[in-house]
């Protein structure tokens, strides 16, 4: 009869994976996309405040890093969702909004106080007067990603029902960012939430946009309201002037005494090389200048 198998110590280690967990973003990023997103909230609260003729102040609250499925399942049924393009680039973003908080803003639209009503689907002209309004989304996505990346913001769907957005895998990594949003009125002020569901197929490219606008000091590429390049100009480098690599046996290495000459594989009249951090960048030719050393820079590699 066969032994035992190998036994497995109660002291091996081992790391759980939830293969419904998203992927994580990095808190770098996820703060200055939120950041990023103050344009959103000051473009939306004026569009808002224009249409509804009335103050409308709408406030980030916050980003959160979930799953898809765990997003939809958050929501309550009903739910006003716009389910939108960002063209050129790819998947779809999720605007929700909250059904009483719609009902809400079409009172309002409709000449009437704006004021807070019982939780109930909205009708199907009310989904239209709904669906006018969620426009201006789009509007304040677009001017939120400009300098950043350019989109085209076009409405494809819109639900009610969270279990029927149908805008990402139930396990792909989403950024929500939610803005809660009051409506001044005659009488007690209505409010309520907005978020913007962003999936990881649609962050990936604007990461990488917001990361060449750092780089290249563009207009949204600031780090404490500076570009990167001028911060990259006090960085303080080492530079070295050193000649081509010689190779020899290790024999001769051990055998070396002081005062002995060794041969380099460097002519007289070869440049010396210009390193920063081991890389070759420049070409330099050894000089005086006064009663130090100098080198000229002859050309760049």
């Amino acid at each position: 009869m066969a032994g035992p198998g190998p036994s497995t110590s109660s002291t091996d280690s081992f790391t759980p994976f939830d293969f419904r967990a998203p992927n994580k973003f990095q808190s770098g990023f996820v703060r200055e996309f939120g950041d990023l997103h103050e344009t959103f909230s000051r473009v939306l609260s004026d569009l808002f405040t224009r249409e509804l003729k009335t103050s409308v102040t709408i406030e980030s609250l916050g980003a959160e890093q979930l799953s898809y499925d765990a997003y939809v399942r958050s929501m309550p049924n009903p739910s006003v969702l716009s389910i939108v393009e960002l063209n050129p680039l790819p998947g779809l973003v999720v605007v929700e909004l909250s059904a009483q908080l719609g009902l809400v803003l079409v009172d309002r639209m409709l000449g009437g106080p704006g004021r807070p009503v019982a939780p109930r689907r909205p009708t199907g002209l009310e989904q239209t007067l709904l669906g006018a309004l969620l426009e201006h989304p789009l509007t304040a996505i677009a001017e939120t990603m400009h300098g950043v990346v350019d989109i085209q913001p076009r409405f494809v769907t819109s639900e009610l029902n969270p279990m029927f957005a149908h805008a990402a895998s139930p396990t792909e990594g989403v950024l929500v960012l939610t803005f809660s949003l009051v409506v001044d009125s005659s009488g007690p002020s209505s409010r309520g939430l907005i978020s913007v569901c962003y999936p990881m197929t649609v962050l990936n490219p604007i990461r990488e946009a917001m990361r060449s606008a750092r780089w290249s000091g563009g207009e949204r590429g600031v780090e404490g309201d500076r570009p990167m390049a001028s911060l990259l100009e006090r960085t303080e480098v080492e530079l070295v002037a050193r000649t081509r690599t010689t190779k020899m046996a290790a024999a001769d290495l051990i055998g070396i005494q002081p005062g002995d000459v060794v041969m380099l594989d460097h002519g007289v009249a070869d440049p010396l090389l210009g390193m920063v951090d081991g890389n070759h960048f420049m070409n330099l030719r050894l000089g005086r200048q006064g009663f130090d050393l100098a080198a000229r820079l002859e050309h760049w590699t």
